[in-house]
């Protein structure tokens, strides 16, 4: 077993926000519940703001094999004994662990909030590589603290993405957490203005930054690949995959948010997408390769976007999402 989870229980507890408390092992639910169970959901580290208004269960996935577990262990014990109103269950995934496992993960965070529970999955320690956190996890306790990692901007990101900016339609919007929130995003845009509703409401827009999709080969307005609206309400009584609630941006939802509430702004987006999920900036005259893919797909586009006159710069997922 790694030390990397001992090391920021340590550091999350010595580094917690004034007017917050921070334990680590936490139990979530009743003595009496985990007998009846046989097992204990504990939170890595548990954050309580000292007046209880809020609460952050944290989980760290460092190199698991499975991180599903752990969210299938949170949202059965809410089956039983459910998520208090104060509370949000947070997954902090590593770059170690491989693509599709932190992918099924972010989408079972989808099923999480659909039973009712508020839940996020975000990156931990975007900026290293996955070899560098294998490393890290396997040097002594010591080492760890002598090297004195930034630990900070973890902690933030975990409360970021997991606060609601604005509540719109229904809606909360918060920051994406996770490169899939992110990916889903674009796949939105690009189904959406190829509707006949959502090429009325789109218009066309100048746009400078594009989030960029290695595997689909498409792009989208990077400002509207940085939010996710997650309903207020969930129907639980919705069983057909198909119209699960989902919490994706939308054309008409961005037509109204944007523009007329300074909260949902493109600084704040473009310094979450590149600082908080280490997506990289790429001119267009930086790769050949990536301005080729783009002048295919604005073809397709041209009738909705307008190039800024200084180029367009596009932000490119971290070399572990790939």
């Amino acid at each position: 077993m790694g030390v990397l989870t001992s090391y920021l229980q340590q550091e999350f507890i010595r580094r917690a926000y004034p007017g917050w408390i921070c334990r680590h092992e936490s139990a979530i639910l009743s003595k009496d519940m985990t007998d009846f169970l046989g097992y204990t959901p504990r939170v890595d580290v548990l954050l309580e703001r000292e007046d209880g208004s809020r609460r952050l269960w944290i989980e760290f996935e460092i190199s698991r094999a499975d991180p599903v577990a752990n969210h299938a262990k949170f949202a059965t014990a809410h089956l039983f004994q459910a998520q208090q109103e104060t509370d949000s269950f947070i997954s902090m995934v590593s770059s170690h662990v491989a693509r599709g496992r932190r992918n099924l993960a972010a989408n079972t965070i989808s099923l999480m909030r659909h039973i009712g529970m508020s839940a996020f999955q975000t990156v931990l320690f975007p900026q290293i590589p996955r070899e560098e956190i294998q490393r890290l996890n396997h040097l002594t306790l010591q080492r760890l603290q002598n090297l004195s990692l930034l630990v900070e901007p973890e902690i933030e990101r975990a409360m970021s993405v997991s606060a609601t900016i604005l509540t719109a339609s229904s809606r909360r919007i918060h920051f994406a957490g996770d490169m899939m929130d992110v990916m889903l995003n674009l796949r939105q845009w690009n189904y959406d203005v190829d509707t006949p509703q959502g090429k009325k409401l789109w218009g066309k827009r100048t746009i400078t930054y594009f989030v960029f999709d290695p595997y689909s080969k498409s792009f989208a307005p990077s400002k509207f690949c940085a939010y996710i609206a997650i309903p207020s309400v969930f129907n639980s009584n919705v069983t057909n995959v198909g119209y699960i609630n989902r919490v994706q941006m939308t054309v008409e939802l961005y037509i109204t948010l944007d523009g007329t509430d300074n909260r949902f702004d493109g600084h704040n987006a473009h310094k979450h997408l590149t600082q908080s999920l280490a997506m990289t900036p790429c001119k267009y005259n930086e790769s050949s390769e990536i301005g080729f893919i783009f002048n295919e797909w604005l073809n397709h586009h041209s009738n909705r976007i307008n190039v800024h006159p200084n180029g367009a710069v596009f932000l490119l997922p971290p070399s572990w999402f790939k």
